[in-house]
């Protein structure tokens, strides 16, 4: 009998003390709903010009000769919402003979040379003279022929960098570029920044 009551005692004591300590602890709580939560992405849009692809050639120059030389502006911007870093590069070159006129013929084959004597150069034209002038930040600057990428730098949201690109077809360049054609694209390329 002595053990029940002792079993009933601890049971009366630890029922006690599990009310007591639901007491002790009974802070004040509140709860609140944030509904509607939202997540949006943000964009990277570039345009040239104002445009999206397709975009219109820069140049279309006809009657090239020894000594040519031209200058053509391109904006690309940035307007979507988020910034990234831009990338440019020449692709899509294709050189054809065209139509092969008599002087050439005598100057030997004509395998569509004007690409491989013409230059590239691709700038930013701080002072907009159109011309690469020293401090300028110099993009490219070779024949189209070549295809590697350029780094241009971080174009934030909303901004935007004026590009110039100006070719030259030196003086010593000879018959071999008559009626040639030289076609190419300048492509750039927008990364979001990590």
């Amino acid at each position: 009998m002595v053990k029940k009551r002792a079993a009933i005692a601890v049971i009366v004591l630890a029922m006690a003390a599990v009310f007591s300590s639901g007491m002790i602890y009974a802070y004040f709580n509140d709860s609140e709903t944030s509904p509607g939560n939202s997540f949006t992405a943000g964009t990277l849009d570039l345009k040239i010009n104002g445009v999206d692809d397709p975009v219109p050639a820069t140049f279309t120059a006809t009657n090239l000769a020894p000594g040519s030389h031209g200058n053509a502006k391109m904006t690309v911007s940035n307007a979507g919402t988020i910034g990234g870093t831009l990338v440019g590069k020449i692709s899509a070159v294709s050189n054809s003979g065209g139509s092969t006129p008599e002087p050439e013929i005598a100057s030997g084959a004509d395998n569509g040379e004007l690409g491989a004597a013409m230059t590239i150069t691709i700038y930013r034209d701080a002072n907009a003279n159109g011309q690469y002038d020293s401090g300028e930040t110099l993009y490219f600057n070779n024949h189209p022929a070549v295809t590697s990428d350029w780094d241009m730098g971080s174009l934030a949201a909303g901004g935007s960098l004026e590009v110039s690109v100006y070719y030259d077809i030196p003086t010593t360049v000879g018959n071999n570029i008559m009626a040639d054609v030289c076609t190419f694209s300048i492509q750039y390329t927008l990364t979001q920044t990590p």
